[in-house]
């Protein structure tokens, strides 16, 4: 079971008003959450000029049952 999640928010800049979303991807511990934060690369580069990328770890917050279903906030 994961203790964190590493949270990639991407922003798209096309149009009047960006869109947003989030990429959640679990890790066992906070080292590695970290540690994979600071290195992740959007595998686009030729179009960062439109796209935000920013990201964050978050300790996952609720009940066994909940975590077992893939359900965690």
């Amino acid at each position: 079971m994961s203790e964190f999640v590493l949270v990639i928010i991407v922003t798209m800049g096309l149009g009047k008003e960006p869109s947003s979303f989030e990429i959640r991807l679990p890790k066992a511990t906070y080292k590695q959450c970290i540690r994979d934060s600071k290195t992740y690369v959007f595998p686009y580069k030729e179009i960062h000029k439109v796209i935000s990328i920013k990201t964050r770890c978050e300790k996952v917050i609720g009940n066994p049952k909940q975590l077992n279903n893939g359900k965690f906030i």
